[in-house]
Formats: structure tokens, sequence, C-alpha cells
């Protein structure tokens, strides 16, 4: 069975608790982000377990000393499933139809069966849905043909990890000398990999191409033009360890005990890709490879390089790619890619919560347009969507008067721009919960807050209705909606500011809640907000020398705006309230 068609969950595994969690959809490529324990490496676990024949209940597996862990497997019952387990011979009894073949086929035909795996490779039936008739109950039909539906639960064929050889490669890594031994296994950590090139390359019974030619083609190609190996070889040092050396041009033979992390890496991987198949005498389509975090110690370009190369054979030769990531690069390759996925795992403080993010993130191109990054989107704790740059000035500077310094984009939050005339195709509903075809700002992002200027003329102009559709969407799930009380960003600005920014006495009086900023410029200097309203993020800037704290604060809806959102920022990032200041001697 394709392993696109199949869906693998667990519960009660590691970070993983009784809720059920994992991969609703299976791609070639499947790239798995989060922060640091949010439980990426439970996900692997599940990858890994699902490829072995028999599942042991192994404490260290279990949720906080819970049950069991549940693994969970769907499939499509297919015509020919059923056409092989319901005899078309025998009649009667509960299950209606001329026979028992015609009364599967007539009900379960295109669903999908549930199987929880139990001990060993036995699974149960554990629940069948029509995706297409989601509130259809099966429970009385399954019991009716538990015999026929447990033998199609127990179809090896119908777990497509089942087998596959799985190879992990662990975030920390390193390739080392090593005595020569009479086995060859290459471990996650990188032990192992002297031996096997050394071995491939010495052993007359082993294939010494794979390593002088195509292990060391596919190095240069990773690697160039910024480095081109000539040779691989290895030598046995003083005491019987052999060493992995290459020839760079013009550099002679180097070490690789005297190389970057970075070479490594990669040489590990290729080991992977050329030499574990040859030595179990298996062709890649196979394997299933599980990577963590191969950016550490790669710069940005050789990443994309190497990205690059791991997808391109995943699709030619047909294996299954998961890679857990903290690195935009790799979110922003494989984001718009065919034939992968992003999933994004998060932890809540008792377990973790996995969703898949692509299809929120890539809606009628319209990130394109907003000139939005998907790593802006996902690696960050919380997004603030602006209208346009200099919302992003006036408002990061505001924040850090607010919060005395202590919170800053990039670090706290991201901010993203949606441009006026975009906002109509954002969302903050999830995409299965509404026939919106935008963006949705719930599901790139749980944590949202959108900042939208009111362009009212008077106090008495509604809002349009996307405006109010927004801030509905927002603060339906909670979060923050701030629709401006005057015309724009721009008539925050306090009156004292904009005199200490002019020369004295330009300004007679503040510009009104509802004027148009610019004009107002006009009208204390002829074509003053004509120059500056193409120039905007400068006079921001300008304008930011001169605001203090004491300027927000006697705005009293400003300060109190401000105040709100630094209090979400700090629990987006789970941040203790600030102790007060203390007071100047």
């Amino acid at each position: 069975m394709p392993i696109s068609e199949a869906s693998l969950y667990a519960a009660n595994l590691r970070c993983i608790g009784a809720e059920r969690q994992g991969l609703s959809n299976i791609e070639l490529i499947n790239i798995i982000i989060g922060r640091n324990n949010s439980g990426k490496s439970s996900l692997l676990d599940l990858v890994e377990i699902a490829t072995h024949e028999s599942i042991k209940d192994d404490a260290s597996l279990r949720h906080k000393n819970s049950a069991p862990p549940e693994i969970l497997l769907e499939f499509p019952v297919t015509a020919a499933l059923i056409e092989r387990f319901f005899p078309s011979n025998i009649s009667g009894g509960t299950l209606t139809g001329r026979n028992h073949l015609e009364f599967g086929i007539a009900t379960f035909r295109d669903t999908r069966m549930t199987a929880q795996v139990l001990n060993g490779t036995t699974r149960s039936v554990r629940e069948i849905r029509n995706p297409t008739q989601p509130i259809r109950d099966f429970s009385a039909e399954s019991n009716q043909a538990a015999q026929y539906l447990n033998s199609i639960a127990n179809v090896k064929e119908v777990n497509p990890f089942y087998k596959k050889e799985f190879r992990r490669i662990l975030a920390e890594r390193n390739i080392s000398p090593e005595v020569d031994t009479p086995n060859i296994t290459i471990q996650g950590n990188g032990t192992g990999v002297t031996t096997a090139i050394q071995q491939f390359l010495n052993k007359a019974h082993l294939d010494r191409d794979l390593v002088r030619i195509r292990l060391l083609n596919d190095l240069n190609v990773i690697f160039g033009p910024d480095s081109i190996f000539e040779e691989i070889i290895c030598r046995q040092l003083i005491g019987g360890a052999w060493e992995i050396f290459l020839r760079e041009k013009e550099k002679g033979l180097i070490s690789l005990s005297n190389s970057g992390s970075g070479l490594k890496t990669v040489i590990i991987v290729l080991c992977f890709i050329h030499l574990a198949p040859a030595l179990v005498n298996k062709p890649l389509g196979e394997f299933l490879f599980a990577f963590e975090e191969l950016e550490n110690n790669l710069h940005p370009a050789l990443q994309r390089r190497l990205l690059s190369f791991l997808a391109k054979r995943s699709v030619e030769e047909n294996f299954p790619l998961f890679l857990t990531t903290h690195s935009n690069v790799a979110i922003d390759l494989f984001n718009k890619h065919p034939d992968a996925q992003i999933l994004h795992v998060t932890h809540n403080g008792s377990n973790s919560i996995i969703r898949p993010v692509k299809a929120f993130i890539e809606r009628q191109g319209v990130l394109d347009d907003l000139d939005v990054r998907a790593s802006d989107l996902l690696q960050s704790n919380g997004v603030i969507w602006l209208e346009g740059p200099s919302d992003r000035v006036y408002l990061n500077h505001w924040i850090n008067l607010i919060s005395y310094g202590e919170l800053s984009e990039g670090n706290h939050y991201q901010c993203v721009f949606y441009g006026g005339r975009l906002l109509s195709h954002l969302s903050a509903q999830g995409i299965d919960e509404t026939e919106s075809s935008g963006v949705s700002i719930l599901r790139v992002n749980r944590n949202a807050c959108i900042i939208i200027d009111s362009d009212k003329k008077d106090a008495g102009t509604p809002i349009n209705e996307t405006k109010q559709r927004i801030v509905r969407e927002i603060e339906s799930i909670g979060g923050m909606a701030w629709v401006t009380d005057g015309r724009e960003i721009e008539n925050y600005i306090p009156f004292s500011t904009l005199q200490a920014w002019a020369i004295s006495g330009k300004f007679k009086s503040p510009p009104k809640p509802f004027d148009s900023f610019f004009r107002y410029l006009d009208r204390a200097e002829a074509d003053l907000g004509k120059r500056f309203e193409a120039k905007k993020p400068m006079l921001a800037e300008q304008i930011n020398q001169y605001t203090k704290r004491t300027d927000l604060e006697a705005d009293e809806k400003l300060f109190g705006r401000l105040t709100q959102l630094c209090e979400r920022i700090r629990s987006w990032n789970r941040m203790p309230e600030p102790a007060p200041p203390k007071a100047e001697a």
C-alpha cells in the first residue's frame, strides 16, 4: 500500500499523551519543526515502531508512566481487501444482502479502517469511518462483520511502514578514527562510518566505487563550488585505528578529524544513502530515513544543497524522509515542494500536539503577495500582523518603551505585513472550519495579534465588513485584534512628540483622531505630508527618536492597548510579569 494512503497515530507514547497524535497524512518528505523538548523525537519513535514486526511494551516509551503506548494505523478499505476476506458463498445471519461479499462491498468499500496494534503483529479494529459521510456510525456493522474486518486489519501489506529499513541520524554525531572490526554497523551518532568507508575501499567483496566515485561525486555536488574534493581514502594510524582523509585541490590530504562538523554530517548522510543499502542488499526504496537537525554547523547555502540533494533522491528512489529541524532554510525550501509537508509539534506542558501546517500557509499564493516566509510564521513564538513597514517601526519602539526594553522582535515575536488590500485574504479560522480560501492566521501560528487601521473618516462610520470579520474570528479564538481608535496608526503619535520633532511652533494643535495625518502635515508646512507619505518608515524612525514612555502613558487608550499587547507577548513566551523598575535615586 502506498505510504501516502496511510495514517499513523499514537497515544501514551513518550511526549504524546492520551489524546491521539501523529501523521494524518504522510508525504515522501516530512519536515518536523518545533521547540526543543516539544516531542519531535517522539514522532520519529512512532515511525520507527511502525517498521517493527513486533511491538514490545517498553516502560521507557510510556507517557509519564501511563498505560502502554497505543499504536494506531489507518488505511483505506479497498474492494480488493473486501473480496479477499468476505466470502461470496456464504449468506444469512446478521449480514444482509445476497451474500457476505455483497454486504462487505455495499457497506465498507471506500471507508477507512483504524486498527490498533496490540502485542506482536496482531491488530484489532478500532474504528470504521467514511470520509464522505463523517457522521455515519459503522459500529453495528463492524460488530456484525468483526471476524472479516479483523482479518483485513491483520494484513501485513496495509502497513506501508512494515519491514522498511529504518535509519536514523541523531542530532549529536561525529566521525572518529576506528579500529577495524569484522562487522559493519553504521550508527546514527556516526559510529561505524570510518569502518564502513575503510572496508568498502579495501575489502575485495565490497564495491569500492560506491565510495571513491558515487559518494565522492555526491559530496562534490553538495559542497561545490565552495570545495571540490578529488579523492577520499582511509589510512591506518599508529596504534591501528583507521582515519578518513579527503584530498582537496591545492590543500592536499586533510584528515576528517581536522575538518569541520558540517563535512562530517554530510558524509554520514551519504553513507546512509550509498553504503547502508549495499550492506543489506536492498534498494533505497525499501528504506525510511529519519534525520535530526542536519543544519547543525552547516552554512545556509550548504543546507540548501544538502536538503535539495536529499529531496531529489527521495523522489527518485521513492523512500520516505523525516527531517526534524529548527532551520528557516528547511522550512522555506520545502514550504512549496509538491512532495513535502511541514509538521508543527508543540507542547502544552503536558502533551505533544502535532499538526500539519502546509495547507494553511500555501493558499492562493497569498504569502507570495505578502512577501512572507513560512519560517517567519512557524518559528516565531507569536505573530503580529501589521499593514506595513512603518507600523512595524512605531510598534517595535513602543513595545520597547512599554516593556522597559524587555521585549523585542525576533526574540519574542515576529512582525508580518499583510498590506491593507490583502486583508480580505486572511482568516483567523482553521481551513477545516471555514469555506474561506484565505490564509488562516490561527492555524499558521496559534499566537496571533492583528493591528488594523480603522480608516474611518469620523467616529460614526463603522469599519468595513472584512475588518469586522477578522476581529470576530481573532477574538473567538482568544487572539488579540486591535483596530486603531483613530484613522491610522499615525494618529496615535503623541502631540508632544510631534512638537519635539518639528521646528518650534510648526504645529499649533494636535491632529484630530480621524484626520488624514499627512494632510495635517501639509497644513503645517506645504508638501511636508506629501514628501513623507512615500517615506513612511523614514518618518517613523525620525519621530521615534523623540517619543518617550511618558508620551505614550499620556494617551490612555494607546497605553492600554500597548500594555495588553505586551502581556500577550509575555504569555506567548511564558514570561512572568516584570517587576516594576526601581525609582531613580
